[in-house]
């Protein structure tokens, strides 16, 4: 496995298919989490993906030693690009959505190199069928991209003693993710409704501006930063919690959207493409447009006005996790897309040497 060791993605994907009874390695240039088994790639002093390539001697040599069954790229641009560098097959490669939905296409030189990754891997993992249709046109052979959504826990991610007016955001702080649109609209509903209040859980490089930000426009008292959360917390929020928001500007299948459908928080989300896979408005969900801070206020409005429709709303969710979101079943057809690579490449192997190739 080639991903970034210091992501909580990467510690569930070790960890799944170490349990599944596989050995796996996991080869990173990144600082791994704690208590996350490791094999540190050289990070060169350059900014950027070129750090990537520059670790591909180290990777090589380290493939001649373990000679593992099958590589799993993480994330295109970067541990893709070096497994496809690497030249080892089967080669599956697992897209985590901006690299292909934003990255990929931001310009020729990305474009080309999404394209290089994406046609040299065996198998292509998409969450979504918009990361998979990036894929294919970013130069994937559509027979190779399996679209399938990682899915979440339920046996983690359920519904618990629920907070009426807690409303809980979980995304990073980064700009994709887009918080000040999410605090405006938030605003005029605390304003108005008093037993209201605003949780933000995560951490990212926007942290000291949004707690500006809603230092100057939340009501003192009714808001509250809490940091990264481990899943156990995180899931203890998500089961309280009312309602559920993001405002991101891009996603695929959004793992914190699936957590809180499993978990009984209402969605209150952005209008694109990866949301309404899962949820559209009023199924299952509130819905506003990207960058529409009134919109968030009139979808927070709607979602806390009609108490009937929202105990549906998580019905409804729940049926949805329960068919096609459980992270058990998904990760399973995972494990027989890379089965079938492996036995596919033992066969071409056993042919080759039958004709003295």
């Amino acid at each position: 496995m080639l991903a970034n060791a210091g992501v909580l993605h990467s510690k569930r994907w070790l960890e799944h298919f170490r349990a599944r009874g596989h050995e796996v390695r996991l080869w990173s240039l990144e600082r791994p989490l704690a208590g996350l088994e490791a094999e540190a790639l050289p990070a060169s002093p350059v900014p950027g993906f070129a750090r990537y390539p520059l670790a591909l001697p180290a990777f090589r040599r380290a493939l001649a030693v373990y000679r593992p069954d099958l590589i799993d790229a993480h994330y295109v641009p970067n541990y893709g690009l070096l497994g496809a560098l690497a030249d080892f097959h089967p080669l599956s490669v697992t897209a985590w959505g901006s690299d292909l939905l934003i990255t990929g296409p931001r310009n020729p030189l990305q474009r080309a190199r999404a394209g290089f990754v994406l046609r040299r891997a065996d198998a292509v993992f998409a969450d979504s069928a918009n990361l998979a249709h990036a894929a294919r046109t970013l130069g994937a052979p559509a027979t190779r991209v399996h679209e399938i959504p990682w899915g979440v826990d339920p046996a983690r991610f359920r519904p618990g003693r629920r907070e009426k007016g807690l409303l809980l955001s979980t995304r990073m702080h980064e700009p994709v993710y887009d918080l000040p649109t999410l605090i405006e609209g938030v605003a005029p509903v605390l304003a108005r409704m008093p037993h209201t209040r605003l949780v933000i859980a995560g951490d990212g490089s926007c942290r000291v501006a949004l707690e500006r930000l809603a230092a100057a426009r939340l009501p003192a008292g009714r808001w509250r930063f809490v940091g990264r959360l481990d899943p156990e917390a995180l899931a203890e929020w998500l089961g309280r919690a009312d309602l559920s928001l993001s405002a991101s500007r891009s996603d695929s299948t959004s793992l914190s959207l699936l957590e809180a459908m499993a978990a009984g928080a209402i969605p209150v989300v952005s209008d694109i493409e990866g949301n309404r896979e899962w949820v559209e408005e009023d199924d299952g969900a509130r819905l506003f447009g990207v960058g529409d801070s009134a919109g968030v206020t009139r979808a927070l409005q709607r979602a806390l006005g009609d108490p009937a429709w929202a105990e549906a709303a998580r019905a409804r969710n729940a049926r949805v996790i329960a068919e096609r979101g459980t992270w058990a079943v998904n990760m399973g057809r995972i494990e027989r897309v890379f089965e079938s690579l492996v036995a596919a490449g033992r066969g071409s192997r056993g042919a080759k040497n039958a004709t003295g190739e």
